[in-house]
């Protein structure tokens, strides 16, 4: 399948926010799809204000290198205007998610003290 359905992305962010809330970290999780639309976002309880529009940033910014967002950052010593692409933030906390090795959707969690956290 080239896309995620609306109850794999719900599934796959309420598992992404229970493990959150397990480590009492309060996040917000966006799962977006391939063209970067947004197809789920939950916000946990506590979570800042800031957090819901980093999530979907971060999982943007996943899915259209198809690469973990903690991997982009690095990018950014050699590139460093990649992150004046609207839209984007080259945090840790996105991840893609791949069929076939091709991205399918990509999800960002945000809200923890740091992006090694958010990605965990």
């Amino acid at each position: 399948s080239t896309h995620l359905t609306i109850e794999a992305a719900t599934k796959a962010a309420q598992a992404t926010l229970d493990a959150a809330e397990k480590e009492n970290q309060r996040v917000s999780v966006a799962v977006v799809d391939r063209n970067g639309n947004t197809i789920v976002t939950l916000r946990g309880d506590g979570a800042g204000p800031q957090s819901y529009e980093s999530a979907v940033k971060k999982a943007f910014t996943a899915v259209s290198w198809n690469a973990p967002t903690s991997e982009l950052v690095k990018r950014l010593a050699n590139a460093p205007t990649l992150k004046d692409i609207p839209g984007t933030l080259f945090l840790g906390g996105g991840a893609p998610v791949t069929a076939k090795g091709a991205p399918i959707a990509g999800i960002g969690v945000a809200g923890a003290p740091s992006g090694d956290l958010d990605e965990k």
